[in-house]
């Protein structure tokens, strides 16, 4: 019987391993028919997923023939569709209705998002606020949220993005979009950046041609509409609400370093490309390395390398093993503390908001530090006939951003291009190698 049960088992684990498939299929929409790009498809219960191309095609390996598929996409209601030994799917996602009665914001007017013909995207804040508390910016937070919009990230402690594109890339003049916060224009970003996100109440992203209608030439690459929390539902009554977030986020980019040569290795490293090259290893690279080997071109054969006991010949300055990426950078710590008081009646809205933002960076003795606050008031009056209020903001900052050196090289670059004989000290406690116009390879 055990047999008999072991043969079973030996049989069955083979079929099982078989049994996970790649499975391919296309994601469209039930209105029109249209690919969906950009569709997220995960096998449920795991982090294997996709997400469709351009022409709403995906491709998944290793999907069990038991498993669901979990189909979602912005403004569409998820599904769940069991694979069932499928290979192939062809998926039709319906229209979430209840995101048709959104009330969107255009520029000129507010109407249902199912009687729009425009492209506008509407933000899901929830998952936005959440993110721009580890982060200190709103704008950040929404790269993968809306459909086509991209982000790149400076690096910079501040937390500004180097570009942003909602309709792709010109070939002439600026490519970034127009931002309207609270009816007014702007083409920096650093306003939306600096706003706390318990502030906002809602945003729209404007992508077709309509924009330019609305704003003229300066929407050509799309809006960003933003609108800070300005009225309340009290039904009647006086309410008010405070809120008092707080939000310690720790960075680190340890993960993505790259694995360098120490000093023995990079020697070895230079005696292999000169023997490689007919080249004597000495007359490259005498002054930073000792070369032990047989001196045959045609059968090279090292024995042992070792450093020059100073960089140079200068006795100041002994010879390293420096870690480059070690020196650079360090653990990151971001401090975001925000409070918030709003509220009021049918007839009035009040909101107070004062934030504190502190990045400490990565890159040693970068760091940025903002305080911001805002005030928006507004009354009703002679029956809701004439409505009077206030929109004010304030920011004020402080940042030390990475220098380069003398010839303009980042300095996360030379982090990874310093050779490591050079010593971060000399014997005296000044910074060590040459000064003036770079280190060299020969020194």
């Amino acid at each position: 019987m055990k047999l008999k049960l072991l043969f079973l088992i030996m049989i069955c684990v083979p079929l099982g391993l078989l049994a996970q498939e790649q499975i391919r299929g296309t994601v469209t929409s039930q209105d029109d028919g249209m690919p969906l790009p950009g569709a997220s498809v995960i096998v449920a219960g795991t982090t294997n997923g996709t997400t469709t191309d351009f022409d709403g095609n995906f491709i998944l390996d290793e999907v069990p023939s038991n498993a669901t598929l979990t189909v979602s996409y912005v403004g569409f209601l998820t599904m769940d569709i069991p694979v069932n030994g499928q290979t192939t799917f062809s998926i039709v996602l319906q229209p979430d209705a209840q995101m048709l009665d959104e009330v969107v914001l255009t520029g000129y007017t507010t109407e249902r998002k199912a009687d729009l013909t425009g492209a506008i995207t509407v933000v899901e804040l929830g998952p936005v606020e959440g993110q721009s508390l580890s982060s200190g910016n709103a704008m950040q937070a929404m790269q993968g949220r809306v459909p086509g919009l991209f982000v790149e990230k400076s690096g910079n402690p501040n937390g500004t993005s180097s570009r942003i594109l909602i309709r792709g890339v010109t070939t002439l003049g600026n490519n970034e979009p127009l931002y309207v916060i609270d009816g007014v224009p702007t083409v920096r970003q650093e306003v939306f950046s600096g706003l706390n996100p318990s502030s906002i109440e809602s945003v729209q992203v404007l992508k077709d041609a309509s924009a330019s209608s609305i704003y003229g030439s300066r929407a050509g690459n799309g809006v960003i509409i933003v609108t800070t929390k300005n009225s309340t539902k009290a039904g009647g009554e006086e309410r008010y609400r405070v809120s008092v977030n707080s939000n310690l986020s720790v960075q680190s980019e340890k993960k993505q370093r790259y694995d360098m040569l120490n000093s023995i290795q990079r020697g070895e490293a230079l005696w292999r490309a000169s023997v490689n090259d007919g080249a004597d290893p000495a007359g490259g690279y005498g002054e930073i390395y000792n070369f032990d080997w047989n001196g045959d071109f045609n059968n090279p054969v090292l024995n042992s390398v070792t450093l020059q006991p100073y960089v140079g010949g200068d006795t100041n300055v002994p010879a390293g093993d420096t870690d480059w990426q070690e020196e650079a950078y360090e653990t990151g710590y971001v401090y975001n503390n925000e409070v918030s008081i709003s509220g009021g009646t049918d007839k009035s809205f009040h909101l107070i908001n004062l934030g504190h933002l502190k990045n400490t960076g990565i890159l040693k003795y970068t760091g940025y530090e903002r305080f911001s606050g805002k005030l928006n008031s507004n009354f009703k009056l002679f029956n809701d006939k004439l409505k009077l209020g206030v929109n004010t903001a304030f920011t004020t900052s402080d940042e030390t951003l990475a220098s380069t050196d003398i010839g303009s090289a980042p300095t996360p670059a030379l982090a990874i291009s310093l050779a490591p004989t050079i010593p971060l000290f000399d014997s005296n406690g000044n910074y060590g190698g040459p000064l003036g116009a770079g280190y060299s390879d020969r020194n």
